[in-house]
């Protein structure tokens, strides 16, 4: 079985874990949410883990509280067994984006609970990952001008599209390369230099 939870991406001066929303998650529901550095650079970038559900259910506006507490753009994955993953991103004054990883996986999970990739009520799985995958190009778009936001260069959006298509072992792996391509600092990108 892989991770199940929300890969939050943001820029502190101080441990991720420490900021005052990562830290009240947790310290509301002990132990069932554990808030833990996956990685963390010298240029203040980092990415926790947040095992449990409670980012989104609890706090549905965690991601606009994040960047507002921090200042920067932040983005969540909420990844399902390591299989797939739904990416939330948002700059300071912008406006939420949001696409998925691993479409094929996505459609299995609509099809046998849609509520998980947040399929809306109704709709045919199918058609949902078609609307998912028709909308990848605007999907590109959006993380470039969050990147850009974030202080990274431009990159060919087809590049983009490419890896918003992509399909990895684990997906955590596929969402670190959508973010090594801007020249975040990630262990994957790390280890490629």
């Amino acid at each position: 079985m892989g991770f199940t939870g929300h890969l939050v991406v943001a820029r502190s001066d101080g441990p991720l874990p420490k900021v005052s929303l990562l830290e009240s998650i947790a310290e509301d529901h002990p132990p069932d949410v554990i808030v833990d550095q996956a990685w963390l650079t010298t240029a203040g970038w980092q990415q926790v883990h947040v095992e449990a559900g409670y980012w989104d259910e609890e706090h549905p506006t965690a991601l606009a509280d994040l960047v507002r507490e921090t200042g920067a753009p932040a983005c969540s994955a909420w990844v399902l067994d390591s299989d797939c993953a739904i990416v939330t991103g948002l700059a300071p004054g912008g406006r939420p984006w949001r696409t998925a990883l691993h479409l094929d996986t996505v459609l299995h999970y609509a099809e046998d609970d849609p509520e998980a990739v947040f399929c809306p009520d109704g709709m045919d799985p199918e058609e949902f990952v078609r609307r998912l995958d028709a909308h990848i190009p605007h999907a590109a778009a959006n993380v470039i001008a969050w990147a850009i936001a974030a202080g990274f260069p431009a990159v060919d959006p087809a590049r983009i599209e490419d890896l918003l298509r992509t399909r990895s072992d684990f997906v955590e792996e596929t969402f670190d390369d959508v973010l090594a391509a801007f020249g975040f600092p990630t262990p994957r990108s790390a280890a490629r230099a």
